[in-house]
């Protein structure tokens, strides 16, 4: 049987960095939803985007700034650091495609 591993993401940028060879940003998306009471509910949730193919990184970081709107497909990755009793582990969420979506007033 076949797996899949695949996130996709539309939101907007809130920060780019860049540390080497790899480019993180982070990315506002936005859930609503209805609560018991009947009242419509919104919340921002922040995901942490991890660019590290060198090209896709370099022009992530060269040309995304925040505010854009990006669409992103992504897969999870897990690593760890540290050893023994210290040893931290850690998900990160891997773009496999980066688009920079057109700006409103350009469309």
């Amino acid at each position: 049987m076949r797996t899949i591993n695949r996130l996709t993401i539309l939101g907007h940028v809130g920060a780019v960095k860049i540390f080497g060879k790899v480019t993180k940003v982070s990315i506002a998306t936005n859930r609503v939803w209805t609560d018991a009471s009947g009242t419509m509910q919104e919340r921002c949730d922040w995901v942490p985007v991890t660019i590290l193919d060198e090209g896709q990184a370099k022009w992530v970081g060269d040309t995304v700034k925040k505010g854009d709107s990006v669409y992103v497909e992504a897969r999870v990755g897990e690593a760890s650091y540290g050893k023994g009793d210290d040893r931290k582990f850690t998900v990160d969420i891997i773009a496999t495609t980066f688009n920079l979506m057109a700006a409103r007033d350009a469309a």
